[in-house]
């Protein structure tokens, strides 16, 4: 599969067949009589750096496309600035006085499991220099020490990140629900949950009973008319129904969180992110996010949920009273115009979009044209955070 993935990198239209032959879509099929065991030799040599050097070769194509549409797309006091070297972003830091950076993780320090170009010697160059680092992520799947350990796997950075650089939205519904004035209990406050067992455990760490989450081998998906009618609500009274995306998601669960909420009309409805849809597979395709969940349980409720991932005010609030930032000393660094960007920019942070994730020129364009949503045009645009690294020092 290695091989495949190189190949889709040079081109989307390469594939398995159902009979593990490979083969290429086009206007007129090319079937290959190899089989994936034939190429295991050959997709050896296509290492984890070679699909890093590919991602850098595209990134810096982006760029380009983005250099030429920006010649014509709006009036010059709406363009983002262009970094195409490191010494633009060096001068670009000292001018705003930038010591906080703010990192999304996927389409920015890695793919999957493949780092971006430098993504290690920059995040290590800017902690060695005395930088604030934190990676801020709408994932609520993975507790702190889980996100810990991945980005320190994939980035080679064991030793040097810390558990308090890691503002994942399931530790930020935790921060948030210890915040608020929830009713007074004998026992710990219960927070109902859909969603995996990483944001059930950053939920217990804030100190809260928990239940939902992960339901047990053999739960059937659906629940009849019958069934609800006769289902017992062991869970008992809430205080707070957190939803994070839940790939088995199903209509039993949707069924238990309607009848929750409309139990404990007090109960606060918390929405680890509204992203709508992510990108995978080499085309790209849109897998739906948690904010397809959320529009379920507000349209069955009638409630509205809290969003405290990004772009939410809440977050950038707990972000600079935890850690005593100032939102003109910070730079946020993504993938995406309508949750990082449109986060630092409301935030009054500084925004930086790079092209190794979810935007491309098309979808730039598309939001410096309709002039509506002005909040998502970034301050300044690189191919990849390879920028950052300031090679010539040697300072890693």
């Amino acid at each position: 599969m290695l091989l495949l993935r190189f190949l889709q990198f040079y081109h989307p239209s390469f594939a398995w067949s159902s009979k593990n032959q490979l083969f290429f879509r086009g206007t007129s099929p090319l079937l290959l009589s190899f089989k994936p065991d034939d190429f295991v030799g050959v997709a050896a040599l296509h290492t984890s750096s070679d699909i890093t050097d590919i991602i850098r070769k595209e990134s810096d194509m982006e760029m380009k496309k983005v250099t030429e549409m920006l010649k014509t797309s709006c009036p010059e006091s709406r363009l983002p600035h262009l970094i195409k070297t490191n010494s633009d972003f060096i001068s670009y830091v000292h001018n705003n006085s930038i010591e906080n950076f703010l990192f999304d993780c996927d389409g920015v320090l890695y793919r999957g499991t493949d780092p971006m170009p430098f993504a290690s010697q920059a995040i290590k160059q800017l902690i060695k220099r005395g930088k604030h680092v934190f990676f801020v992520t709408n994932n609520a799947a993975s507790t702190r020490t889980e996100l810990k350990l991945k980005l320190e796997e994939v980035l080679s950075c064991e030793g040097v990140l810390k558990e308090e650089m890691m503002i994942g939205s399931a530790y930020v519904a935790g921060q948030y629900l210890k915040s608020c004035k929830l009713k007074e209990h004998v026992n710990k406050n219960r927070v109902h949950v859909i969603g995996t067992s990483g944001l059930c455990s950053e939920l217990q760490s804030a100190g809260f009973d928990v239940s939902g989450g992960q339901d047990p081998a053999y739960t059937p998906s659906g629940m009849s008319r019958d069934e609800l009618a006769a289902y017992p609500f062991t869970e008992g009274e809430i205080d707070a129904l957190v939803i994070g995306l839940d790939n088995d998601f199903n209509y039993r669960k949707l069924c238990i969180a309607t009848v929750l909420l409309q139990r404990n009309p007090d109960a606060l409805l918390i929405a680890t992110n509204l992203d709508a849809f992510d990108l995978v597979g080499y085309d790209a395709r849109h897998l739906p996010g948690n904010g397809a969940l959320v529009s379920a349980v507000e349209k069955a409720s009638g409630r509205t949920a809290i969003n405290v991932g990004k772009p939410s005010s809440t977050l950038s609030e707990l972000i600079m009273d935890v850690y005593g930032l100032k939102a003109q000393e910070t730079l946020m660094v993504g993938d995406r115009l309508d949750t990082d960007i449109k986060f630092g920019n409301d935030s009054g942070m500084k925004s930086a979009l790079v092209l190794t994730g979810c935007a491309t020129s098309s979808t730039i364009q598309s939001v410096l044209k309709d002039g509506v949503n002005s909040r998502m045009i970034p301050n300044v645009i690189f191919p990849h955070v390879g920028y950052m690294f300031d090679e010539a020092t040697g300072d890693n």
